[in-house]
């Protein structure tokens, strides 16, 4: 993920596990990040072919209260593309950023439910590209219940601005199930993000966690105007990915987590006025992420 991902997240839920024997939570959890994609081979894409692959190097800084969150993204990728995908003129680019500051704030109901307003605006381009011509935004609001210790549901409606196509609708739904204190399962529909994630807390102090989802994830950048004019593109690709978290001292602050995925699926559309001018897939790859932080 990520990107509008906390868009179509509370931030709570991108919090690592944390030791039981600490309390209260920290109000603020930093984090760095490096991200390894192997190099592929891409299909589809009509005379291009040759290969892609990308890296990234990044941090975040999330502040979460009872009644909001904050979150604060900055990452840049290194996109490598090599054959005659290199030289297209609809198809190749080269290293993009993303900084993305989004959140939440909620308030309750008589009933014990929240109402929430959920909001992002995004930087998210080819190097180079001007900052306006980067931004973008999100915003939308949920309904949000918890009616017993299980189940955590919020469901809402928001809109999102696109690079290169009108705003679009899109119906939020996020449930968090833990039939047990060792087990979290959570439910995605937000069209920016749709799937599966679970996690298991290996020891009963919660320093240590395994995660395995799947999802189909995506990415958005405006790019380097073309011969033919300003363009964009979107990825949408589908990672099975498993990661372990864990907390390297007793008092629950620092932790590191290592995660591996399989991309089963990749795909790039590059849009220009609304339309879809050019494509291409990549071969299933491998992705190696090594993520260091600490809550204070």
């Amino acid at each position: 993920m990520p990107r509008l991902l906390p868009l179509a997240l509370l931030a709570a839920a991108a919090l690592p596990a944390q030791p039981a024997t600490v309390a209260p939570a920290p109000a603020w959890v930093a984090m760095v990040d490096a991200q390894h994609q192997s190099e592929v081979e891409v299909s589809r894409s009509g005379a291009s072919t040759g290969t892609f692959k990308r890296d990234r190097v990044g941090f975040e800084l999330i502040h979460e209260g009872p009644d909001h969150a904050v979150d604060l993204e900055a990452y840049a990728y290194d996109n490598a593309m090599g054959g005659p995908l290199a030289a297209d003129p609809e198809r190749a680019y080269g290293d993009t950023r993303d900084i993305l500051v989004s959140g939440f704030v909620q308030t309750g109901l008589a009933d014990g439910d929240r109402l929430q307003l959920i909001g992002a605006v995004e930087f998210a381009a080819e190097d180079g590209v001007d900052l306006a011509d980067g931004l973008r935004w999100g915003v939308g609001g949920a309904h949000r219940w918890r009616r017993d210790g299980e189940w955590d549901v919020a469901v809402g409606l928001m809109v999102q601005d696109r690079f290169e196509m009108g705003p679009l609708p899109i119906p939020y739904l996020r449930a968090i199930w833990e039939p047990a204190p060792a087990v979290r399962v959570e439910f995605r529909g937000t069209g920016l993000q749709n799937g599966v994630f679970s996690r298991w807390y290996v020891t009963d102090d919660k320093a240590t966690a395994l995660d395995l989802s799947v999802a189909y994830e995506t990415l958005t950048f405006r790019l380097a105007d073309a011969p033919a004019g300003p363009r964009a593109v979107a990825i949408g690709e589908v990672p099975i990915r498993l990661g372990l978290t864990q907390f390297l001292e007793p008092s629950g602050t620092w932790f590191a987590r290592i995660a591996i995925a399989h991309n089963a699926f990749h795909r790039q559309s590059f849009r220009r006025d609304g339309d879809t001018t050019a494509v291409f897939q990549a071969d299933g790859s491998t992705t190696l992420t090594f993520r260091l932080g600490a809550r204070f």
